[in-house]
């Protein structure tokens, strides 16, 4: 086993037998305060801690906030005492270690703090809110379910107040306790946050039905046919589903089904497919889809220079062999665009990304419309008229290798690429 170094950045473990360790990290808030902060690392989260993951950390006396890890260490404070961090929520960092570098350099150059800098990069989908309100559940029975002291003072308060702002939590049990508290209440159903301390983001997900297998056989479904003969709401449910959904035909369909607001459309009693999901004749079920689904169908448009095109992109690719940065000039509709897409398609091919810039948000969709027809669902799109969701979805898909290229604004350079083969705009 490996011995425990004074410091490092990276995420090995420290543990070199059954050895206690004590670790420290140096966190990026975003708060205009130019040095970094230190907390205390839980054991528990010794080994699953990162460099560039997102921890919940109290801030002050009752403030909650979404920290960045910077650096993991087992040097304590020597001007306070460390407090814990109270939770880790990412398994593997979300903010690469190439773009906590832009955010020093970022805040350097522009003489303002790591944390501004942070505040502004990241999407407020990947960040949490102090701003919730603590519910009672009506529905909660506390007969066979023990409860702590602090977890029966809280539960009073919000009983007598019927909603308890967050902030009044902290001052009533201390922000440490306060969130140790109201998650283990939460978890046995006897408060309801709304606006909870949480992630913003959620992925989409859409709820779908089929019919059960058993129906895909002839035999089976034409007796299915007889019992629903006295029901026609129910009957006239399945036979709209057989319409989109040829079971007979092609069985393998039916494990996709069909979107429930598919049938709501279709005017259908909801009562009725309620009553057939309780029969074990239809089943609902969810999947999560990506928001970008739609945007991305791949077609099979092939970019063709023209003699002139071929040559300028030739002398393009000659200057960056000695060059960092390369100009193409050229008037509107002289078609810089086609070389554009001519050089992305060969920087991907050779395994790196694109960031495609674009000076204002009124440009996106021509030059989308364009991009998509070429590069399909490789092709992420950044920037302040997407949801918060889309946008996390974007910062994601570029940490699991789903989106190579990316357009977008000025805001986009902050994404997590890290194997950047160009940018152009």
């Amino acid at each position: 086993m490996h011995s425990a170094p004074n410091s490092f950045t990276g995420s090995q473990s420290l543990f070199d037998s059954q050895e206690r360790v004590t670790l420290f990290v140096d966190v990026i808030l975003p708060v205009p305060v130019p040095n970094l902060f230190t907390y205390r690392v839980p054991l528990s989260l010794n080994d699953v801690i990162k460099v560039g993951a997102r921890v919940v950390v109290q801030f002050g006396s009752s403030r909650v906030l979404t920290a960045i890890v910077s650096k993991i260490h087992h040097l304590p404070p020597q001007k306070y005492s460390a407090k814990y961090v109270l939770e880790l929520l990412d398994e593997e960092p979300v903010v690469t270690t190439r773009q906590l570098e832009l955010f020093r350099w970022t805040a350097n150059y522009y003489m303002c703090t790591v944390g501004e800098v942070m505040n502004a990069a990241l999407p407020s989908g990947l960040k949490i809110s102090s701003e919730s309100k603590i519910q009672y559940n009506p529905d909660f029975d506390a007969n066979p379910l023990p409860l702590t002291e602090e977890e029966i003072l809280l539960l009073d308060a919000v009983r007598q107040k019927q909603t308890l702002p967050y902030d009044e939590a902290v001052k009533m049990l201390g922000a440490k306790e306060v969130h140790k508290v109201v998650k283990s209440l939460t978890g046995k159903r006897a408060v309801i946050l709304f606006e909870e301390v949480r992630e913003k983001y959620r992925p989409k997900v859409v709820k779908k039905v089929r019919l059960k297998r058993i129906y895909e056989h002839r035999d089976n479904l034409e007796a299915l046919f007889k019992i629903l003969d006295a029901k026609p709401k129910q009957l006239d449910i399945v036979l709209k589903y057989l319409r989109h959904v040829p079971v007979l035909k092609s069985p393998g369909l039916n494990e996709a089904g069909i979107d429930k607001s598919l049938l709501a459309k279709d005017e259908i009693s909801a009562a009725s497919l309620k009553t057939l999901i309780k029969n074990q004749i239809v089943e609902e079920f969810e999947i999560i889809k990506s928001r970008f689904e739609d945007l991305n169908a791949i077609s099979d448009f092939q970019v063709k220079l023209s003699p002139a095109q071929q040559e300028s992109e030739t002398k393009v690719i000659e200057e960056f062999k000695t060059k960092d940065t390369v100009l193409l000039h050229g008037v509107t509709g002289s078609g810089k665009t086609q070389i554009y897409i001519s050089l992305i398609q060969k920087v991907l091919d050779s395994g790196s990304q694109v960031l495609y810039l674009l000076p204002e948000i009124a440009l996106t969709t021509q030059i989308v419309n364009r991009l998509r027809k070429v590069f399909g669902d490789q092709l992420g799109i950044y920037h302040s008229r997407f949801s918060d969701n889309e946008r996390v979805e974007v910062w994601q898909g570029i940490l699991s290798g789903k989106y190579q290229f990316v357009i977008g604004v000025r805001s986009a350079i902050f994404l997590p690429q890290n194997n950047n083969g160009t940018i152009t705009g």
